[in-house]
């Protein structure tokens, strides 16, 4: 299993990084950005490795909410 974590403010760098299983990490500027690559991924490990594989969001409330890779809550 793969979960992808996207805190809702920026690392001490002023970014967000997202790390790349076997491949490190890439940095981004803004959130948007890295929930789209971190989506895009998540779905690319969930194809090509029929692994389970999901976005764990920090929202504003500071809560950390579990997605799939189609943006889908799970409960």
């Amino acid at each position: 299993m793969e979960i992808f974590y996207i805190p809702f403010k920026p690392d001490a760098t002023h970014g967000w990084k997202v790390p790349i299983p076997q491949d490190g990490e890439k940095q981004f500027s803004s959130r948007n950005d890295a929930l789209a690559f971190a989506r895009k991924l998540a779905k690319r490990v969930a194809t090509d490795q029929s692994e389970s594989s999901y976005l764990c969001v920090e929202g504003g409330d500071r809560r950390w909410r579990l997605f799939t890779p189609d943006l889908l809550p799970v409960n």
